[in-house]
């Protein structure tokens, strides 16, 4: 199925915002150190190393790297030929969907004892799995990609807090206390990010002082409340791009950005490519939606 997606080297987006795949048909090593959002990468052929902060982890086929937090990674493809490419899948975990399930998990799993990790590496979960071989057909589709989809990424997110893999994610404990403001002001975000936001506005809303409220954030989201607010501007950019009619400048301006430019640099950054040209890109490549 990833192959079939996936058919030149590199990086191939999705329909889904933040899954993409990746093939290598020889060892490769990246020269750009790139900033990494949480997320589970699934290799399913070949062998990788990441160096991750100060540790290097190295996962092959059929094993899963769950990023907890946002993360410079240098990575290096060490096993990949034409006849057996390295295949992977890259969903980074939408932050508020993953608070919104900590906090429905928190009541109902044991506190846990095990040392946080930073990133964690374990053979894939089939059930985890199985949901990818019915995320990716979903995404084909607009009718699926709107219905499906959705409830296949909630049903991953809760797989992957349910497994070990959950303390690398976060401390139940810690999310238990925090998370609930944490989620308010990612709400508030949502709903008012066309518009200038300043951490002391976020976190007077939900009565914490700046400086806390920007550490227990990031302990909590895996990533800083700014992070936060850039990443939902750039998926309604997205979906603005690809809907077309609009250009890359007044998309700029209806999705809070302050200048064309500021937006195509940051847009690059996430997608790998300028606004058009992405846009362009990922039409071409999807199949018709039914």
């Amino acid at each position: 199925m990833v192959a079939a997606r996936a058919q030149i080297d590199g990086r191939t987006d999705s329909a889904w915002p933040g899954l993409r795949y990746y093939r290598f048909s020889s060892p490769v090593r990246y020269d750009k150190t790139q900033t990494l959002a949480p997320g589970i990468v699934v290799v399913l052929q070949g062998r990788k190393h990441a160096r991750l902060g100060t540790s290097t982890l190295v996962y092959d086929d059929m094993s899963c790297l769950v990023l907890s937090a946002e993360t410079r990674c240098d990575g290096t493809v060490v096993e990949a030929t034409p006849d057996q490419p390295y295949l992977a899948i890259h969903m980074d975990l939408p932050p508020d969907l993953l608070v919104k399930t900590l906090i429905t998990l928190a009541d109902a799993a044991p506190p846990s004892t095990a040392q946080a990790a930073p990133n964690y590496v374990a053979p894939v979960d089939a059930r985890v799995l199985d949901a990818f071989t019915r995320l990716l057909p979903a995404l084909d589709h607009a009718i699926d990609r709107a219905t499906i989809a959705p409830l296949v990424v909630e049903e991953i997110i809760v797989r992957l807090l349910r497994s070990e893999a959950a303390s690398a994610i976060r401390d139940a404990a810690a999310i238990k206390r925090s998370a609930a403001r944490i989620h308010q002001a990612m709400q508030l975000i949502q709903e008012h990010f066309r518009r200038p936001l300043a951490i002391a506005e976020l976190a007077s809303a939900v009565a914490m002082s700046p400086s806390h409220f920007a550490h227990t954030f990031r302990e909590v989201a895996g990533l800083a409340p700014m992070h936060f607010l850039r990443n939902t501007r750039l998926d309604a950019a997205r979906v603005l791009l690809l809907a077309g009619g609009r250009r890359p400048g007044e998309v700029a301006a209806l999705t809070g950005f302050d200048s064309a430019a500021h937006f195509t640099r940051e847009f690059k950054r996430r997608y790998g490519a300028p606004p058009a040209q992405y846009a362009s890109q990922l039409a071409s490549s999807q199949p018709q939606s039914t």
